[in-house]
């Protein structure tokens, strides 16, 4: 971690919220590597590490959609941020790999609530 002014810079991640959006896309899609790990275990420790990647997913899924609500215009969004949010439906196929049923349903809704904001942006401009 750097200290640049006001804003910390986390890496390769960005800054601020474009960082920890960034973080809650690579824990969530990476999560997906837990169900295979999952594969090889007993039943029982199969199960925690199920409902350990679910809570990784909805958790990442729930601050996305928390920074998109904290920043709706896209042009007074942190550099980088409208990416992330054009990413998130990859957090979808996360969800449907244990059948996180709150992802599955609010994961398509970051980069449709984020489509729409830049389109009401556009029309408002013209």
């Amino acid at each position: 971690m750097t200290t640049s002014g006001h804003s910390r810079t986390y890496g390769g991640l960005g800054e601020g919220p474009t960082a920890l959006a960034r973080l809650c896309l690579i824990v969530g899609v990476s999560s997906i590597f837990l169900v295979m790990v999952a594969g090889v275990l007993p039943p029982y420790a199969k199960e925690a590490v199920y409902w350990f990647q679910r809570a990784l997913v909805t958790a990442s899924v729930l601050t996305l959609l928390g920074l998109l609500f904290n920043h709706p215009r896209p042009s007074r969004r942190p550099k980088g941020l409208t990416e992330v949010f054009i990413y998130s439906p990859s957090l979808f196929l996360a969800a449907c790999v244990t059948g996180v049923w709150a992802g599955v349903f609010v994961a398509p809704l970051v980069p449709l609530f984020a489509l729409g904001a830049w389109v009401a942006e556009k029309l408002r401009r013209h």
